[in-house]
């Protein structure tokens, strides 16, 4: 378990890092990981096309989430923190945020009906997205230099 919680707080950090050198100086990446996370690793505030702040939140879970039949202990971790986080309001710098979209990321991949299940069992959150392993990898190859860029200057 402690080699788990080690690799999903590496994870957690090198998003974190790559999502804030991405930001608008009014936006926001959030560490939440812990006491008070209300079920969420990360909070997201970004501008929409609109120019309105939005709140996402974000869980990050290393390896294959898998669902075959009966939700495996992940999958119910999921929907149990995905289920904590909806409906709440965030409070930042002095503004309350509701979550307008959920991340359920990983390094690995999502196998068997896993999206499909966590998508039934929380009909009622809309904006529901998932990220595997080979999309995070997209996004560390397309931004990660980005983040080098601008440390080695």
């Amino acid at each position: 378990m402690k080699g788990k919680t080690h690799l999903e707080k590496h994870l957690r950090e090198k998003i974190k890092s790559v999502l804030e050198e991405l930001k608008d100086p009014e936006e926001r990446v959030l560490d939440k990981h812990g006491s008070n996370e209300y079920g969420l690793d990360l909070i997201i505030i970004k501008f929409d096309p609109f120019k309105k702040l939005r709140a996402y939140g974000v869980q990050i879970k290393t390896g294959d989430i898998k669902c075959s039949g009966r939700p495996s202990q992940k999958i119910k971790e999921i929907i149990g923190q995905l289920s904590i986080a909806f409906g709440k309001f965030v409070h930042i710098d002095g503004k309350d945020y509701k979550l307008d979209g959920f991340y359920v990321i990983t390094n690995g991949r999502f196998l068997g009906n896993a999206e499909d299940y966590i998508r039934s069992a929380c009909i009622g959150i809309r904006n529901l997205h998932f990220i595997d392993g080979e999309s995070l990898n997209e996004f560390f190859s397309k931004y990660g230099s980005v983040m080098k860029q601008f440390k080695e200057t």
